[in-house]
């Protein structure tokens, strides 16, 4: 049977930016420029004909087709998740190694991750580290830093942590190679990294 399939990179940056409503936020958890996720979603839409987003002056707004579109896009690449981890359970099975620099450390809870019974089973160990190239040669899976950068060709996902009375606060970064920034556990991590982020003092 012959399919006739959109890119799968367009249909990634579809699903991020309509589960997101933002470009910026796309690009920073695919790991790639906003503009690129902006030309890859409108190369989707001329290909299939319809507009999916309506572009706002202040964000996006799915349009009808787009809101049809999104769940089962993003059920596609679940089960594409699921398919994967059932014959190269590495992937997605194995338990992070992380490294946490110092500041970032310094505004988590005491003992994080360790104290957290739900990242159990993504978290296998955390060691204090600033070093990118722990991860480029894989001793870590993943590395979480109070800003910093650039990583070249490693994927960097923003967590923002919010404003206090005196100054905008500086974001963590999280970093892991390519193709690991929407696995099972960079999610978990992630969402508990949003969760759990103080804000500057």
């Amino acid at each position: 049977m012959t399919y006739r399939l959109p890119s799968l990179n367009a249909l990634r940056a579809f699903e991020a930016a309509a589960r997101n409503l933002s470009f910026k936020t796309a690009a920073s958890e695919l790991g790639v420029t906003p503009g690129a996720v902006s030309q890859q979603v409108k190369k989707l839409e001329a290909s299939l004909g319809v507009a999916l987003f309506s572009r706002l002056p202040h964000g996006l707004l799915l349009t009808v087709e787009g809101e049809t579109y999104l769940p089962k896009i993003s059920k596609i690449f679940e089960d594409l998740t699921d398919a994967t981890e059932a014959i190269a359970p590495e992937i997605n099975g194995k338990k992070f190694k992380l490294g946490i620099c110092p500041k970032a450390m310094a505004i988590l809870p005491p003992n994080w991750p360790n104290q957290l019974g739900k990242l159990k089973a993504h978290v296998r160990d955390a060691i204090q580290t600033t070093d990118v190239e722990l991860l480029r040669n894989n001793e870590i899976d993943c590395l979480i830093r109070l800003g910093g950068g650039p990583y070249g060709e490693l994927s960097l996902v923003t967590v923002e942590r919010g404003e206090d009375t005196n100054e905008a606060s500086v974001p963590l970064h999280f970093i892991c190679k390519p193709g690991l920034a929407d696995c099972r556990q960079s999610r978990a991590i992630l969402e508990d990294l949003a969760a759990n982020a103080a804000p500057c003092s």
